[in-house]
């Protein structure tokens, strides 16, 4: 029994502490609140009311963007290397169903690479930077496309950009959707005994498209105190690890009215409707006030005076 609580109080002893902090959170924060809560507020003569709706829409493609660089003797011998690696890089692109038209290299830079040491004043060798853009019509063929361009001792990764081809078949069912609750929520007025008569409407409307490369927050988590106790010494070990993290987060749901393909599970472009809905009536028993008021004006008594053979004003009682 004696060794059992040995063996409990050394595995208790081991402490690890983790830590995710956010970056980007405060930059971002605002993008989660400044939209107004969907709602409707009434008074006696005014009511406002807010529709909000969310589509996320599955991208038709994604742009991937890696960038590399060749090192050659003279500038002929890096162009050669340049073109037979990337010559062959497509070929095998063809195993991914990425054809050469979906392959756009842009050479970002030749420079010369002079022997600093030597003091020479002829290149020794040149290099050659470029970016390599893909069109990829599905996810899952991107994390094929890196092992790819691992092997061709391609690492570097640029960007992912989703793109869709045609958002007027979205934009159309956000409006189309925001009016029907719109008047779902202007029929619930009714029910409850507000009419809308009388009045002037208005209507402010606004819409944004998020894109998936948009809302990963960068992160890093740190893990620290790893202490460990053994029976015959007392030692502690401190170890720091920092790893870069991209976390994904979407549009908050509890915002929206109606959310397009709530169900989809990968990073979506997020396309974000908000209607805001105004009526005003005339206050007429104030207007009926302002009305009496002004007669009540213009109706005072004339006052008529007369001077008396001393000089002085005197009122007339008429």
């Amino acid at each position: 029994m004696r060794t059992t609580f040995t063996i409990i109080g050394i595995l208790a002893s081991i402490h690890l502490t983790s830590q995710i902090i956010n970056k980007a959170h405060h930059q971002n924060s605002d993008y989660k609140s400044c939209f107004e809560e969907p709602g409707i507020v009434a008074k006696p003569y005014e009511v406002s009311i807010i529709t909000k709706v969310i589509y996320n829409a599955i991208p038709d493609g994604y742009q991937v963007a890696y960038t590399t660089s060749f090192i050659g003797k003279s500038a002929a011998d890096v162009e050669n290397k340049m073109n037979k690696k990337i010559d062959n890089l497509i070929a095998r692109l063809s195993t991914l169903d990425i054809d050469k038209k979906d392959v756009a290299v842009d050479v970002i830079s030749l420079d010369p690479v002079f022997d600093i040491y030597r003091n020479e004043t002829l290149p020794k060798e040149y290099k050659i930077t470029e970016n390599i853009t893909f069109d990829v019509k599905d996810l899952n063929v991107v994390r094929r496309l890196a092992k790819v361009c691992l092997d061709f001792g391609i690492y570097d990764i640029i960007d992912v950009q989703a793109y869709i081809k045609n958002s007027k078949f979205i934009y159309d069912s956000l409006a189309s959707k925001t009016v029907q609750l719109l008047n779902m929520k202007k029929k619930f007025c009714t029910d409850l005994g507000w009419k809308f008569e009388g009045g002037n409407t208005t209507i402010a409307k606004s819409k944004d498209v998020f894109y998936p490369s948009e809302r990963y927050l960068k992160s890093y988590l740190t893990n620290n105190g790893f202490y460990k106790h053994e029976m015959s010494q007392n030692t502690s070990i401190n170890q720091q690890r920092t790893v870069d993290v991209d976390n994904y987060t979407a549009l908050n749901y509890k915002n929206a009215d109606y959310i397009f393909n709530s169900s989809y599970s990968p990073p979506v472009i997020q396309f974000y409707y908000e209607l805001h809905y105004g009526y005003v009536k005339k206050d007429l028993e104030a207007e009926e006030k302002e009305k009496k008021k002004k007669e009540e004006g213009s109706k005072q008594d004339k006052i008529y005076f007369i001077i008396d053979k001393d000089g002085n004003l005197k009122k007339i009682e008429v």
